[in-house]
Order: C-alpha cells, then structure tokens, then sequence
C-alpha cells in the first residue's frame, strides 16, 4: 500500500527537520543489506551507507524516538486501521548519491518474525526508489509511505539526482 501526503505539511515539515539538521548524527555502514556483497552495485566502494537507529529490540536508542514516535504512531494505526501492537525496529537511511542509480541486493526485515510489517517514509524526492521481488518499483517521493510485508524480498537504490535519499524504515507487528 501506498499513501502519499502521508504526514500533514507541518508534522512532516517537523519529522524532516530532525534527519535533515546539519548536527543529527549519522552513523556509516560498510555494505547495503549485505556487508560482504555488492550485487549489482557497479563500484565496491559505493557498498557503504548512513543509518540512524531510533529502536530496536524494545530499547529506545535515540533522543528523537519520542518526537517521531508522537507523529508517526497515530498515522500508522489510522492508515492501516489495525491493533498495532509493537515497534521492532526503527532506522533512519541516507543512501549517498552515485553517478547513476545503483540498486542493492535483495533482503527481508522479517528474519523470521511473524506478521512484522513495514512503512517506509519517503523524506525527500529523487530517482531513487524500493524494488519488491513481484517486479513493482515504487519511487522515492517525499512524504511518501510504504507499507509492505517485512518478509517479503525487496531491495533499496542510491540516487544520482540529489545529494542523498533519505528514509524512515519502521518494522512493527
């Protein structure tokens, strides 16, 4: 499912200025879904991206947890009109730039969690986009969400036409 205008402007203008601040940390990440793999990357040395991790494993792991967390969890109850029970896992993506869209090899989220779901919001707008192995591709548009099965192969792309694609990936049950 997709929706877009997911967040009102303001809520979204505020969760965009939190990944988007020139003093948010973001961490490197040697290898996109597989460290030791660069699938169809063209240059090894593009195997690499930022991350930001908000929650994992029932723990908050960033201050910006509960800010996020405030926006996103009403809009996810009443898009999906579902008993959301859980977060999983929160992460914040910036994918760098690369001279042509580079895509990264085929994962899951799930890894063996049952029902886990996923949204992927979309924080800005570039020709970079997520795959899913029924062949569909969805681009990468700002205030944009995607929730799909987290079990289900897809795979993620850098950008060429701006400086980075950013992403909230939000695993939940």
């Amino acid at each position: 499912m997709v929706i877009d205008n997911f967040l009102d402007p303001d809520d979204f203008s505020a969760v965009k200025q939190i990944f988007t601040n020139t003093s948010f940390p973001w961490y490197m990440n040697p290898g996109i879904s597989d460290r030791f793999s660069t699938g169809s990357i063209t240059n090894p040395l593009d195997n690499y991206y930022f991350t930001h991790l908000l929650y994992f494993n029932n723990q908050i792991t960033s201050e910006h947890f509960e800010s996020l967390s405030k926006i996103i969890t009403p809009k996810i109850k009443e898009a999906l009109v579902m008993n959301f029970r859980a977060y999983i896992r929160i992460k914040a993506n910036m994918y760098i730039r690369t001279e042509k869209v580079q895509v990264h090899n085929w994962h899951i989220d799930g890894k063996e969690i049952a029902d886990l779901q996923s949204g992927l919001l979309c924080l800005n707008t570039c020709d970079g986009y997520t795959g899913f192995i029924d062949g569909s591709e969805v681009d990468s548009v700002e205030n944009r969400m995607i929730f799909f099965d987290a079990n289900d192969k897809h795979h993620s792309t850098t950008c060429s036409n701006a400086s980075q694609r950013l992403n909230i990936n939000i695993n939940f049950v």
